[in-house]
């Protein structure tokens, strides 16, 4: 069978569960199955595949079928130009996620202390240590099973572990007492409403991690949380990135204006134009 063809029946196979982008998605599979890049598949596609590796693409074709996320199925995913791993312990890396990164980006300073809660994947972690050689980065999180996969995208780091320390906790509990405070604390915590979560697709709610989804009967059950200790732990100036509900906008500045530590709060849109990012400054005190 040549590579056209097995494309082709692997993007049947998707098609027929109604599988959008099925095309791109037999190709990633395909690719991954027979271990080729993009420019391979593309100028070998009249090549006789390897026919152990059709099966396997195949194979992972009737689990995307089935409604497996394909990520899962290929044990990774880009996230800002990373190639992160990725398994059903932890939340899968989404486009929306990257934005945090992007806001983080527009700094006018490189934060020298950077603090990743509810890490997950270790995703941001792993990012913000690439991007900012000269930076102490931390990443928390309460899943012992999400970490021992954050250790693995952070090892991928050539300075982990001296660049990149991974804490187990809830929230700033993870952190060793007399911790210094933290430029910049990026979190991406559950924030859906309990209820919303059921109405997810099935790939998302059958496959991945609940704890990393659900954030009680509003979704504030972490964010208010975070909204209220993160000013214990930041620099003075310091700043707080952190991904929202888009129904959350009146209950994340209502919690900022409350708790009286923030000089400044905004609610930011993501590129569909949804509510996605809280970006709140902590005070700076007179003296």
């Amino acid at each position: 069978m040549t590579l056209i063809e097995a494309q082709r029946q692997v993007a049947k196979i998707l098609r027929d569960a109604d599988i959008e982008n099925a095309a791109n998605e037999a190709r990633f599979l395909l690719q991954d199955a027979l271990g080729y890049d993009s420019v391979q598949l593309v100028t070998g596609y009249r090549d006789y595949a390897c026919q152990t590796c059709v099966d396997t693409a195949f194979e992972w074709a009737k689990r995307r079928a089935a409604g497996e996320p394909l990520q899962y199925i290929l044990g990774h995913t880009d996230f800002m130009g990373l190639d992160i791993k990725v398994a059903p312990g932890v939340l899968i890396p989404r486009p929306e996620t990257e934005g945090l990164c992007e806001l983080l980006q527009k700094a006018e300073t490189a934060p020298k202390r950077i603090l990743d809660l509810c890490t997950g994947s270790g995703c941001i972690a792993a990012w913000a240590a690439h991007a900012y050689p000269e930076s102490a980065v931390f990443a928390a999180d309460l899943s012992e099973e999400a970490l021992a996969i954050a250790a693995e995208n952070c090892k991928a780091h050539e300075s982990f572990p001296e660049q990149i320390t991974l804490l187990q906790g809830d929230l700033f509990e993870a952190l060793p007492d007399n911790t210094e405070p933290f430029d910049v604390i990026v979190s991406n915590p559950p924030y859906i409403p309990s209820a919303t979560v059921e109405t997810l697709e099935s790939e998302v709610k059958d496959h991945e991690p609940r704890l990393a989804l659900d954030g009680g009967p509003l979704g504030m059950n972490l964010v208010s949380r975070i909204i209220e200790e993160t000013p214990a732990y930041l620099t003075p100036g310091g700043l707080l990135l952190m991904e929202i509900d888009d129904a959350q906008e009146s209950l994340v500045r209502n919690a900022c204006e409350a708790s009286g530590a923030y000089s400044s709060s905004e609610v930011l849109r993501d590129l569909a134009g949804r509510t996605r990012y809280l970006k709140a400054f902590k005070k700076v005190l007179a003296t």
